[in-house]
């Protein structure tokens, strides 16, 4: 059964889970230091569960409206972040990203130094005030006489390396198709933010107040940088914790709190930490961790009980429970389900 473990239940409060207090996707993106955005849905189903009052709809204006925008950067992978920042943070974790695969990967997909150079000469021209598909990016690169390979995944991996470089972020999406833009078009009065130190003092300072208690091992994880500059730039604003039997911190105060919610896949919450034994009992971990997904969770108290999935043609979420659960949280868990049914706009059955 899901347990008050104080560490788990500090944490809940920290990620918005308990009281949501979060006004709008830009304020439940900024709290924890963006949202998970690789899978759209998903990104949309994190601003809910730290929000109150929020329509799947407002989400999509927000996104629309410039004032959050998606692009790559913790773990390489996609966020959803105020546009503000947007700069500052790419800035930060562009050449992480670049390091991890001009090695090895892009020279697999044929991607040069020359061939990336190219690419970002003439981006400015191809995405100058409209977007474009991966597929429609692609075939102006061609135009341009950018020669990568049409069907494989050097098309993503040139963008991923131009919005690691600061140069294009992601659009709205078209339909299914995500769209590429040019950061200084489509968000040009963003902030400029910190720089350097400064801004490796800033991630880490927002990490450990959304994340905490924690330890440096769970900031590697989360960022992909290493811990230990980060760690020093504000050690004298953190408090040192035991985790679970590990050196780690806190900065400043939140007060514990319980409760059920639905998590989207790939929440921040899942994918935060390195040691994940509290969070969930080993002979479950491999239902929801599975190869790179991470599956929508049913958490109590911190701990995923369960999972659950969304079928929206049929409008029904069906939950399959890891443990039984006391009639309070099967109660919690219904209004959880009614809940999701408002942010969709539609009426949801607990199959």
């Amino acid at each position: 059964m899901a347990t008050s473990d104080p560490i788990l239940a500090e944490r809940i409060a920290r990620h918005g889970f308990a009281t949501r207090p979060a006004a709008d996707a830009v304020t439940a993106a900024a709290m924890v230091c963006g949202i998970q955005a690789q899978d759209p849905q998903a990104s949309r189903l994190g601003v809910r569960s730290r929000t109150v009052g929020v329509a799947e709809k407002d989400v999509f204006a927000a996104i629309e409206q410039r004032r959050v925008v998606r692009t790559w950067l913790m773990r390489n992978t996609i966020h959803l972040v105020p546009a503000d920042d947007v700069r500052w943070m790419t800035a930060l974790l562009g050449p992480m990203i670049r390091r991890r695969f001009e090695t090895v990967r892009w020279p697999e997909l044929g991607l040069t130094p020359d061939i990336l150079d190219s690419a970002a000469a003439v981006t400015p021209a191809i995405l100058a005030g409209r977007a474009l598909t991966r597929a429609e990016f692609a075939a102006a690169l061609a135009e341009h006489a950018v020669g990568i390979d049409p069907d494989g995944q050097a098309s993503t991996h040139v963008l991923l390396h131009l919005s690691a470089i600061g140069l294009t972020c992601r659009g709205t999406d078209r339909g299914r198709d995500a769209t590429f833009v040019l950061v200084d078009d489509w968000i040009p009065d963003a902030a400029a933010g910190p720089r350097g130190d400064d801004a490796l003092a800033e991630l880490a300072r927002r990490f450990f107040t959304a994340f905490s208690p924690a330890t440096a091992a769970d900031f590697t994880t989360w960022s992909g940088l290493p811990s230990s500059r980060a760690i020093a730039l504000i050690r004298d604003e953190l408090t040192a914790v035991d985790v679970h039997g590990r050196a780690g911190y806190r900065l400043g105060h939140v007060e514990p709190q319980r409760g059920l919610r639905l998590l989207a896949a790939f929440d921040n919450y899942l994918v935060g930490y390195k040691e994940r034994a509290a969070l969930i009992a080993d002979d479950r971990r491999a239902e929801v961790y599975v190869g790179g997904v991470i599956r929508p969770t049913i958490l109590l108290d911190g701990r995923v009980i369960g999972r659950w999935q969304l079928d929206r043609a049929k409008g029904r979420v069906q939950v399959t429970e890891f443990e039984s659960l006391t009639r309070s949280a099967r109660a919690a868990l219904a209004a959880e389900v009614a809940d999701l049914g408002v942010f969709l706009e539609q009426e949801l059955t607990l199959g």
